[in-house]
């Protein structure tokens, strides 16, 4: 266990599960690593239990509030490692998950790891969830591949959360760092440049990222903001680049035309402009068939009779009623 392995941890007003969070950290059972925790200018108690856990291992450093990407890059800043785990100030690390992928990252220098990932409500037992091997984790020696068919070039789309991965510095200093834009699919950007920048992708059974979700989103209206879908364009945009310049196969058009479906999708009607901008951009990929669900029967039929811009006005007045209705109470 030689070699070093830098857990980095954003925290922002994450009182309510860090603790959690770090001691699961603290708990791997690969020995020699270092915890760095960016505690990105927190309103709550987040700082005080953040410095309750300093020591030789666990390093705290305050900054005012500048994002998630900002304290990710700072924290890379402070890295000593030579691989390198991201881990949100909410989520959790089985103990045996870093040593796992580093057992397999050490034959293979130039590759990156991935892990299952267990999805969980707040509030859940998480302990108690079957892992379930995801259809876009696998062996590969071709990076471009896995992400075409993780953007939907085979007709299904994936998502990997990035507590999921580690990765060794070098190929983290060849992808580059953080973009500082607020955006809901910064970690999507982010780990795009990761894995062009790597010889493929090692998957690893052993070893779970829990990811913890809400039932009723904890910033539902910054992460429905103009800013925020402004933000996810733009991270689409970039992947797009990325992508595009290792391939030009009309598979990889047709998976990143998807994700430009998807962006239009959630951004209609609240958000006309950008859907514009979305749709264009299917245009140029050489369009799409694909479609999002809507979850209910009743969007489906609209959306099969009347066309899916009708359902989704249907629907986002229905949710504008529902909100009028819930005041009026």
């Amino acid at each position: 266990m030689t070699d070093l392995v830098s857990i980095l941890i954003p925290s922002y007003n994450s009182e309510k599960w860090l603790s959690e969070t770090l001691e699961s950290a603290i708990n791997q059972t690969w020995h020699n690593k270092e915890i760095i925790v960016i505690d990105d200018g927190s309103s709550d108690n987040s700082l005080t239990i953040a410095k309750n856990y300093e020591s030789q291992m666990v390093k705290v450093i305050h900054q005012d509030n500048r994002g998630a990407g900002a304290s990710r890059n700072r924290a890379l800043r402070e890295a000593q490692g030579d691989f390198i785990q991201f881990l949100d100030a909410d989520d959790i690390l089985s103990i045996d998950k870093i040593a796992a992928q580093i057992n397999i990252l050490i034959d293979n220098p130039d590759k990156v790891a991935v892990c299952n990932t267990i999805h969980f409500y707040d509030g859940e037992d998480y302990l108690s969830k079957l892992v379930d091997d995801e259809w876009y984790l696998y062996d590969t020696n071709d990076p471009v591949e896995f992400l075409i068919k993780l953007y939907g070039g085979d007709g299904k789309g994936g998502m990997i959360q990035p507590n999921a991965y580690l990765t060794p510095r070098n190929i983290i200093e060849k992808a580059g760092i953080w973009e500082e834009f607020y955006s809901p699919d910064d970690d999507g950007e982010y780990f795009c440049r990761v894995v062009l920048a790597s010889n493929g992708i090692k998957f690893s059974r052993q070893g779970i990222n829990y990811y913890r979700k809400y039932v009723q989103a904890q910033s539902l209206s910054r992460a429905n903001s103009l800013v925020a879908m402004e933000g996810r364009l733009r991270s689409l945009n970039l992947r797009v680049k990325h992508l595009l310049t290792k391939t030009n196969s009309e598979r990889a058009k047709k998976a990143l035309a998807r994700c430009y479906m998807e962006q239009a999708f959630i951004c209609y009607p609240r958000y006309p402009k950008i859907t514009a901008i979305a749709l264009q951009k299917i245009e140029e990929l050489g369009g799409t068939d694909y479609l999002p669900i809507f979850g209910t029967w009743k969007g489906e039929f609209i959306k099969k009779t009347l066309g899916w811009k009708v359902a989704k006005m249907v629907q986002f007045q229905m949710s504008n009623l529902s909100i009028k209705n819930l005041f009026s109470l």
